[in-house]
């Protein structure tokens, strides 16, 4: 069992959780959160047990005094070699201690050091003070990006993404991403973080008006859970499905429409509104008009942010996220490991529902320049979905 010593002269033990320690660290995470914590699997004890017993998740806890101080998840995709380090949590008392810096550390060296388990680890981090994105920047994490208002403690809040590369990984990365121009700014910054100098190929493709969502497609929502994750299952064994890389997360929703032709499945946080395009099946249809109803189904249901993953190398899924009113927030070099062995760039698109507030962001020299990025897609999509001047309600 590894240890420091507080500068009180308390020691803190780190250990691995077990399902004996699920109230523990129920209480923690309400203690810290005041129970606003959106993520489930802290919350709930049969999730909490799964987790610590699960071989592809590392579960960190600290404590001192007999007490759980500090928790810390990594969850691993070992067919990507990809990791997720999320749920980083100290109790007030014992911040500012290298308690959580040591914590996640350790978890870095496991899965990248000491074995190959990962090539990628990848964080996100909240914004409301600065520290949260420094603790990780001195671990050789890199900023790559934004999710504007993505999740709700006290209020919506924007997140920051960064990410780990083990020595040696971006070796592996596929180079030269076909891009579409709303996408080529989030790039350049990504590489000038990583100090890599390579151009994209840019393509041009023809714009979808985003003002004219084309025929309505009505919607049905299937809300179990069981029968969700075994057509998911289904459709992924034959292969009858596109589904969008997104590790870690599962549909709990599955919504339909009505003549049968689209299904999308999503991750959805009733929470706070959050929701995931984890795959989608579309036959016959066009994907972007199928896209922008989904979204407008998907408000009505509650959700106010939708996130989606789009390959770097698929301009057409690109555009099509742009046309369905989705704005690119952070660009992924490396993400997945292709068949052939090179790693695959991704894009993250969000779209929200809700008016973007900034103003209570803090947020390193890197986000700032993504934030920027953001605002300027925001901006223009903003001026695209404005009426032409010569619109009757104009002139009348």
């Amino acid at each position: 069992m590894q240890k420091i010593t507080l500068q009180d002269g308390r020691t803190v033990e780190f250990k691995s959780a077990t399902p004996d320690d699920a109230e523990g660290i129920i209480q923690l995470y309400h203690k810290v959160y005041k129970g606003k914590y959106t993520l489930r699997e802290v919350q709930e004890a049969d999730l909490i047990a799964k987790k610590s017993d699960d071989p592809n998740y590392f579960w960190t806890l600290a404590k001192c005094e007999g007490r759980i101080i500090g928790s810390v998840i990594f969850a691993i995709d070992p067919v990507n070699k990809f990791g997720k380090c999320y749920a980083a949590v100290v109790l007030g008392e014992f911040r500012g201690q290298d308690v959580m810096r040591f914590m996640v550390q350790q978890g870095i060296a496991r899965l990248t050091v000491r074995t190959r388990t990962c090539d990628v680890i990848y964080a996100t981090t909240r914004t409301v003070s600065v520290a949260p994105q420094v603790v990780l920047e001195h671990l050789d994490f890199h900023s790559m990006g934004i999710f504007p208002n993505v999740r709700k403690v006290e209020s919506f809040e924007t997140h920051g993404l960064e990410v780990f590369y083990r020595k040696n990984s971006l070796g592996l990365r596929r180079p030269q991403p076909k891009l579409i121009p709303e996408v080529v700014d989030f790039y350049r910054i990504a590489m000038d973080v990583l100090e890599l100098s390579e151009d994209p190929e840019i393509v041009e493709m023809d714009k979808a008006d985003p003002r004219h969502m084309g025929d309505q497609i009505r919607f049905c929502v299937e809300r179990d859970e069981d029968r969700i994750l075994q057509l998911f299952d289904l459709y992924q064994d034959h292969d009858l499905m596109d589904k969008v890389f997104f590790p870690f997360i599962t549909p709990n929703l599955l919504f339909v429409s009505e003549d049968k032709r689209a299904e999308i499945f999503v991750d959805f946080n009733e929470t706070d509104g959050n929701g995931t395009i984890v795959a989608y099946r579309i036959r016959n249809e066009d994907r972007r008009r199928v896209i922008v109803w989904f979204c407008e189904a998907a408000a009505q249901f509650g959700m106010r942010y939708i996130e989606m993953l789009v390959s770097a190398f698929n301009p057409e899924h690109q555009r099509n996220a742009i046309d369905a009113k989705f704005l690119p927030c952070a660009y992924f070099p490396a993400m997945r490991m292709a068949d052939d062995g090179c790693r695959e760039d991704y894009i993250v698109f969000s779209r929200s529902f809700e008016s973007l507030d900034f103003m209570d962001l803090h947020l390193v020299d890197t986000n700032r320049r993504f934030l920027d990025a953001f605002m300027k897609c925001w901006y223009e999509m903003l001026v695209r979905c404005q009426p032409d001047f010569d619109e009757e309600w104009r002139l009348g």
